[in-house]
């Protein structure tokens, strides 16, 4: 006749065989949660050219939980001129004056095993500590009619040894009356049609979050 102790440890076999059958049934022989998805950040990243930034990968599981999968993760940008990973997530922005055009960009992604992100845009642009811009080769307003003109852009850049940059092709230009000057090109050219007499109109530039001067314009017929 078994002991009570015997039934005891007897009782407490079938149920620990039970709470295994249990959590096997339900979490499939505890295999581990698979990744679904990758996120990195952050998104539109702005960096200084020379500037490193240590970006973060999050994985998704099909547990619904999450984790910091940077360091795991491969890494990749479409254009390393601009900017390289030199370790898992952190960006190395390429030099000033190895820049092609400004401001740099390239896209980013990361991928954890089979599973890859998304792709982010990384622009690369100088701290800009001057911008001027002038027409025909004045910094004075322009009085003149329907004709070409060209205007210029110069920006001076921190760690640019303080040498004036010829940015006309880079800066994003803003023209209060578009129905007299409607665009200028990348290479300053414009075309002022005719308009109002002596109704002044304004050209500015940005370049990077910079704000140039301001250029008053009046057409004469």
């Amino acid at each position: 006749m078994s002991s009570p102790k015997s039934k005891l440890r007897l009782i407490g076999a079938f149920v620990s065989l039970g709470t295994l059958a249990l959590a096997i049934s339900c979490r499939g022989f505890f295999v581990n949660p698979t990744v679904t998805s990758v996120a990195i950040g952050p998104a539109n990243l702005s960096i200084a050219p020379s500037q490193t930034y240590q970006m973060v990968a999050t994985a998704t599981y099909s547990d619904g939980t999450t984790g910091d999968v940077t360091g795991k993760s491969v890494w990749s940008s479409s254009d390393p001129s601009v900017a390289a990973f030199t370790a898992p997530g952190l960006l190395q922005a390429a030099a000033l004056g190895n820049l092609a055009t400004l401001p740099g960009q390239t896209s980013v992604s990361a991928s954890d095993g089979t599973v890859a992100s998304s792709s982010e845009t990384v622009n690369v642009c100088p701290v800009v500590e001057s911008l001027q811009i002038t027409i025909d080769g004045s910094n004075s307003s322009y009085d003149g009619p329907a004709t070409t003109v060209t205007f210029a852009a110069t920006a001076t850049f921190n760690g640019g040894n303080g040498q004036p940059q010829d940015v006309t092709g880079a800066v994003t230009w803003t023209i209060s009356n578009t129905a007299i000057l409607p665009s200028i090109g990348t290479d300053g050219s414009a075309t002022l049609t005719a308009g109002t007499p002596n109704t002044p109109f304004t050209v500015t530039a940005s370049l990077c979050g910079a704000a140039s001067n301001k250029l008053t314009i009046t057409t004469t017929s």
